[in-house]
C-alpha cells in the first residue's frame, strides 16, 4: 500500500524517475484496477446523465427518422442492469484503451531506437494515466454530476464555449485536453529516464505519437458523426 501511495505521489510531483523506474520494475497490477475500478464507478454514477443527453442528440439527428415513436420516446430509459452493463463495458474499454495506447507508444519509440520491451512501456503508461484517467477523470465525473451534462471541457474548447461539438474544429481542438498533455508529458520524461534518452528526443516522439493518435481520432469521430447523421 505505501508503494503504491509514494507510485501515485510521484507521478504527480517527480515522473521522471518515479515513471522510470516503474517501468524497469515492470509493474502496474495495482494502479490498473485502481483505474479500471475508478472508470466503473464514474460511469455508473454518470450513467443517468449521459443516457439522457445522448437520447437528446439521437432525437435531433437524422437518425430520428429511422427510429420508431415508441424507440424514440425509450432511448433515455434505463433498467439498473443496463446501468450496471454500461459501467462494466466502460470499463472493458478503459483496458483496451491502455493496451492499444502502450503498443503505439511502443512502436513509435522502438522504431526511433529506445530500449525496453512492451511490458515496460505498458507500465509506463498505466502509470501516466494517474493523470489522465485518474485524476482527470474524477474532475469530470464531479464536473458531469455538479452540471448535469456530459458537455465537460477541460482543454482548448473551454474557451470557445459557443462552438458545436459535432464540427470538425470542435472535434480537433478537443484533443487539446490538459489532462492528456501532462500524461503524455509526464510519460515521455519517464521513457527517457529509463530509455536513457534525452529528454528532447522522448518528448519529441511523444509529439509525433500524439499527432497520429489525433488525426486517427478527428477522422474517425468525424466521419462516425456525419454517418450517423449527428
Amino acid at each position: 500500500m505505501n508503494e503504491f501511495y509514494n507510485d501515485f505521489i510521484g507521478v504527480i510531483g517527480n515522473p521522471a524517475q518515479t515513471i522510470g523506474k516503474i517501468m524497469e520494475k515492470k509493474r502496474w497490477q495495482a494502479v490498473l484496477a485502481v483505474i479500471l475500478l475508478l472508470t466503473a464507478i464514474a460511469t455508473f454514477l454518470t450513467y443517468p446523465i449521459t443516457k439522457v443527453e445522448q437520447a437528446k442528440f439521437i432525437r435531433d439527428s437524422e437518425m430520428a427518422d429511422k427510429l420508431s415513436e415508441e424507440q424514440l420516446a425509450n432511448l433515455d430509459k434505463f433498467t439498473p442492469s443496463q446501468r450496471l452493463t454500461g459501467a462494466m463495458i466502460s470499463l472493458v474499454l478503459a483496458g483496451l484503451m491502455i493496451v492499444v495506447a502502450a503498443f503505439f507508444i511502443y512502436l513509435f519509440f522502438k522504431v526511433a531506437g529506445s530500449e525496453g520491451n512492451y511490458v515496460h512501456y505498458f507500465s509506463g503508461v498505466v502509470h501516466a494515466s494517474i493523470l489522465d484517467m485518474f485524476l482527470g477523470g474524477i474532475l469530470k465525473s464531479s464536473l458531469i454530476l455538479m452540471k448535469k451534462t456530459m458537455l465537460i471541457h477541460t482543454g482548448l474548447t473551454m474557451f470557445f464555449p459557443g462552438m458545436d461539438f459535432r464540427s470538425l474544429s470542435f472535434i480537433v481542438l478537443a484533443q487539446f485536453d490538459f489532462f492528456s498533455i501532462w500524461y503524455l508529458a509526464a510519460l515521455a520524461l519517464g521513457i527517457a529516464f529509463f530509455a536513457k534518452i534525452s529528454p528532447q528526443k522522448s518528448i519529441s516522439i511523444a509529439v509525433m505519437y500524439f499527432i497520429f493518435k489525433s488525426l486517427v481520432f478527428v477522422s474517425f469521430s468525424y466521419f462516425s458523426m456525419k454517418l450517423m447523421g449527428m
